[in-house]
């Protein structure tokens, strides 16, 4: 029943009948959870077969192996946000789904090249969970650790499979069965992600833990942008976009105007919730950030706001490599005494509304403008 009520509602969306649409929506159904639940398990289902044929033709036992541990990995479960808006932004741009299978597999690549970025990001801030399970590097660790006497072998194992995934990234893209010329600048926008949110992350590094911080760079905003509100919203959505054979500058900017601001308050409302959230409502401890002294806009604020006794203060504690839970406390106590708690808040809840405001220009399907709104709302919802 549910099955038909889903495809009963994608043919309504596809029509456009808007009316009805808003009369669910008022119902209470979240229809970006819609929309999610349709399409997971196609991405998943895609993941599972391209490994399983993987681990079919791999000449070596070894390799077939380690194509079962990165089906496992790929295969955790996740909000899959970046592939789903990459679809969202395909189906709401183009008329009809010609070719959605197609779009399908690159929407699986795209949270493939993912868990390529996680297996990194653990290995970088020391993270041994991730998703539910162990973090790949020490699934190597433990695996290999008995065959050499290597005390880096899980690292640098999973490191490569970061690269094996990689590959096959490109490998399922040469094999899409779409226009070459659509394809050409797929590859474009593909190359421009990683390199942007390596850069990204290369500023994140050299500012974690920082012997001196210097507030006039605006390094925890540029951070921000590069790693992750590019990476994110604006990448995937222009991804959609050229995939739906669009080329239009003006809608490209446009699409840039929405998704940034929406991404830059995607990451301080992590940013919030890595340094004031609780481990029961959010999945990841509430001091995470502080003990990785990852620059955010929390502390940047603090640091513009405090005295200058204060602020030296905060920078020596916020530098130590290695912090008591006293420490954690009195540097959430700082960020609160300069007040840049509630201007934080204030930040996300501005680009928040000028991401909202920047919705309702795009050229996208009024049905598509809906699952958008309730990405919104998701992201604009705090709960600490």
């Amino acid at each position: 029943m549910e099955k038909q009520f889903n495809k009963l509602l994608y043919s309504l969306c596809e029509k456009g009948r808007l009316k009805v649409l808003n009369k669910i929506e008022r119902k209470g159904i979240n229809y970006f959870n819609e929309f999610s639940r349709d399409f997971i398990p196609e991405i998943d289902r895609f993941i599972n077969d391209f490994f399983s044929e993987k681990i079919k033709i791999s000449p070596y036992s070894f390799m077939a192996d380690m194509y079962k541990d990165l089906n496992e990995y790929c295969a955790r479960d996740g909000k899959r946000i970046r592939p789903l808006l990459l679809l969202i932004s395909y189906l709401g741009y183009k008329k009809g789904r010609k070719n959605l299978n197609e779009i399908i597999k690159l929407g699986a690549v795209i949270e493939m090249m993912h868990s390529f970025l996680l297996i990194q990001d653990d290995i970088i801030d020391r993270s041994v969970l991730r998703r539910g399970g162990k973090a790949l590097h020490i699934l190597c660790r433990e695996k290999f650790s008995h065959l050499t006497g290597n005390k880096n072998i899980g690292s640098d194992t999973a490191l490569i499979l970061a690269d094996v995934l990689f590959a096959n990234s490109l490998e399922i893209i040469g094999n899409a069965e779409i226009n070459l010329k659509v394809k050409n600048e797929f590859l474009k926008i593909f190359a421009s992600t990683y390199e942007m949110t390596a850069w990204g992350q290369v500023l994140d590094v050299l500012h974690s833990l920082p012997k001196d911080i210097n507030l006039k760079e605006n390094i925890s905003l540029r951070i921000s942008s590069l790693k992750t509100a590019h990476y994110t919203i604006y990448y995937p959505m222009m991804m959609g976009y050229v995939l739906s054979g669009k080329g239009d500058k003006w809608e490209q900017k446009l699409i840039k105007d929405f998704s940034l601001p929406l991404g830059m308050a995607f990451q301080i409302k992590d940013d919030i919730l890595g340094t004031f959230g609780k481990k029961e409502n959010t999945g990841k401890p509430g001091d995470s950030d502080i003990i990785e002294g990852k620059m955010t806009l929390l502390i940047t604020s603090a640091l513009e706001n405090l005295n200058e006794s204060d602020r030296d203060k905060l920078i020596q504690l916020f530098s130590q490599s290695k912090k008591s839970k006293s420490s954690v406390k009195l540097i959430r106590a700082m960020i609160e005494k300069s007040g840049a708690f509630e201007s934080t808040i204030r930040e996300h809840n501005a680009l928040i509304k000028r991401s909202v405001r920047m919705l309702e220009k795009l050229d996208i399907s009024g049905d598509y403008k809906m699952i958008l709104n309730n990405i919104i709302d998701s992201i604009k919802e705090i709960n600490l």
